[in-house]
């Protein structure tokens, strides 16, 4: 993708122009793509980039690479107490890491972009990625509940389960949400300079669910397969809507239903 060439943006951006318009519909659709990709997952890429979105932080001591997000939900349950730190509980850039100063981005755009286009982009990008991509998470966060063994921790406290579920129910979005990457990937393009989220932007390229911890990260690929119905609902009849090695989801215009 072409970036608008724009010394820096010296002047306020007020508005939308026919030349920034263009970029709305091109980003938009390029991170839905993004979000659903099925190509091979390049694993020296996504392990180069989760080590530079550690910039601030001491290196992890590990990468380890799981076939599918549901046994790599069940071994972070199991190995809670050798993980550290646990980074993913906020997405927000400047709360998630601190090697991006607080508030760096909206600092940025608040010098150079009006709070109408900025608005605006919300609407049209953040959103509008965000609402394509919901069911799809819930759906995935959902296959995953159903399919994990609760019955092994029966003994444990309140706040094992809590756990449990926040590791189920944050790993679709990764550290980041494809929304928050595509909002900011469109100012980027316009100008705004926002270059260290370029790690950020390959993990979500790169990696499938991924999660971010003190000494290690838990990383699994790409899907192999994800059908979609016109509405970016996961459907498919006769086969599994959403595959990965060793664990596949079954799925009719949204709804979650038994495996074949």
């Amino acid at each position: 993708m072409n970036q608008v060439k724009n010394e820096n943006i010296k002047t306020m951006i007020g508005k939308l122009t026919p030349e920034l318009e263009v970029f709305i519909t091109i980003i938009r659709d390029e991170w839905i793509k993004i979000a659903f990709d099925t190509s091979p997952t390049d694993k020296q890429k996504a392990e180069k980039a989760i080590y530079l979105t550690y910039e601030a932080y001491q290196a992890p001591k590990e990468i380890l690479w799981f076939d599918n997000p549901l046994t790599a939900v069940i071994w972070i349950v199991s190995n809670r107490k050798r993980l550290g730190e646990y980074f993913q509980s906020n997405y927000t850039p400047d709360v998630i890491t601190s090697k991006i100063p607080e508030n760096i981005f909206n600092h940025a755009m608040n010098a150079c972009v009006s709070n109408a286009l900025k608005q605006l982009i919300y609407k049209e990008v953040f959103y509008q990625v965000k609402f394509a991509l919901e069911d799809f998470c819930d759906n995935l966060s959902e296959a995953i509940n159903n399919h994990f063994p609760y019955d092994l921790y029966q003994t444990e406290s309140d706040e094992e389960f809590e756990f449990i579920e926040d590791t189920i129910y944050n790993c679709p979005q990764g550290i980041w949400q494809i929304h928050e990457l595509a909002y900011y990937a469109y100012f980027h393009t316009i100008g705004v300079d926002c270059y260290k989220l370029t790690a950020w932007w390959t993990t979500a390229k790169e990696c499938g669910c991924w999660w971010c911890f003190e000494n290690i990260a838990v990383v699994t690929p790409k899907p192999s397969k994800i059908h979609l119905d016109n509405d970016y609902l996961l459907h498919a009849e006769g086969k599994s809507a959403v595959s990965y090695e060793g664990f596949h989801i079954y799925a009719y215009h949204g709804a979650i239903i038994p495996e074949k």
